[in-house]
């Protein structure tokens, strides 16, 4: 598999992330199967279905999170220049898991209001997540929102304007 990767380019990066896919499932002996579509923006979505469906959600998907970090470097690699991304999910994992973050983020607002002080969603949120909850609460108004700590992960604070 890995002399795959970097001998030589593959002329189709669908078929080229279905081999790797299948590689690494084999390879770690998981009972999941796959459905991939080529959207025409070139994004590859993929489900992943099956009986250890299960572990890659667990940890807050970190696996499954994991799994579409390595497809996109090696699409990177392979296609550099062309925006082709994937997307993995199982069982709407990701919008389940956004749901769920900004339905806290709406009550942590509420709450900010309420009592007039600021409120702090504990929870270390990605880039791509504290995006999401900043423009949600952007759009409620009524509050400012800002990252608060060092790395890559980050919490938020949610201040009464």
């Amino acid at each position: 598999m890995f002399k795959k990767l970097f001998k030589g380019k593959e002329k189709d990066s669908k078929a080229l992330v279905e081999q790797i896919l299948q590689d690494l499932l084999e390879k770690g002996e998981f009972e999941l199967s796959t459905e991939l579509r080529q959207k025409e923006d070139g994004e590859i979505a993929i489900e992943i279905f099956g009986e250890d469906e299960g572990l890659l959600k667990t940890k807050d998907g970190r696996l499954l999170l994991a799994l579409q970090t390595y497809l996109n470097r090696v699409v990177q690699h392979h296609f550099f220049g062309q925006n082709i991304v994937v997307r993995l999910d199982s069982g709407n994992f990701f919008e389940e898991r956004e749901k769920r973050l900004l339905d806290l983020a709406d009550k942590l607002k509420n709450k900010a209001l309420s009592t007039g002080r600021p409120v702090y969603l504990k929870k270390s949120l990605s880039p791509f997540q504290r995006r999401k909850v900043h423009q949600f609460l952007a759009e409620r108004g009524g509050v400012k929102t800002s990252s608060i700590g060092e790395g890559f992960y980050k919490n938020i604070c949610i201040t009464p304007k």
